[in-house]
């Protein structure tokens, strides 16, 4: 059971509206502290977290601009290594031709070796077959002039003899 006396009315009044200077005091202690609140801790505590906001917001584009170099970086490299690969393509092509044109000057130069070869070896075949009909002539000479001496049972001249063995070889190439 709430027994309560009731209050007087002008101790309500007196309780609700405060008094002039204790509240001009507290108001004055209030404002001083404020101030003080707000040059001590909250200007500091602001230009604190503008620096670090600052300081965020810098290394963040620095990190968009290094990102951004780097790309570029990337980009260029790929196309430095795009490069090397086609000229290594490159490289690789020329010296395959240049090898077959080796090739095909050996081969050249081969052939043409072979071919003065076999007309050394027609040339040497041919002044083999000149002198082994020079001497087969002379021996048909040779032996004409002693079947003839036989025969004649008289030395003929030279002359004559030659004569004779050349009109006989004309008659054989004739034959032939």
């Amino acid at each position: 059971m709430f027994l309560a006396s009731t209050p007087d009315i002008g101790d309500v009044i007196s309780k609700l509206i405060p008094k002039f200077w204790p509240f001009m005091i507290q108001l004055t202690a209030f404002i001083i502290l404020f101030i003080a609140v707000f040059f001590l801790a909250y200007k500091p505590v602001k230009k604190f977290l503008k620096k670090r906001n600052d300081y965020v917001n810098k290394n963040i584009e620095e990190s968009k601009k290094n990102e951004e170099k780097s790309l570029e970086k990337l980009k260029e490299i790929d196309n430095k290594l795009n490069e090397s690969y086609k000229e290594a393509k490159k490289i690789v092509s020329d010296a395959k031709k240049d090898a077959n044109v080796i090739k095909e000057q050996i081969v050249q130069e081969a052939k043409e070796e072979a071919k003065l070869e076999l007309e050394k070896a027609k040339v040497d075949i041919e002044n083999e077959v000149k002198k082994n009909k020079e001497n087969i002539h002379k021996e048909m000479v040779d032996i004409a002039l002693l079947a003839s001496s036989k025969i004649l049972e008289r030395e003929v001249s030279t002359k004559d003899n030659e004569k004779r063995v050349d009109s006989f070889i004309k008659d054989l190439k004739k034959d032939n």
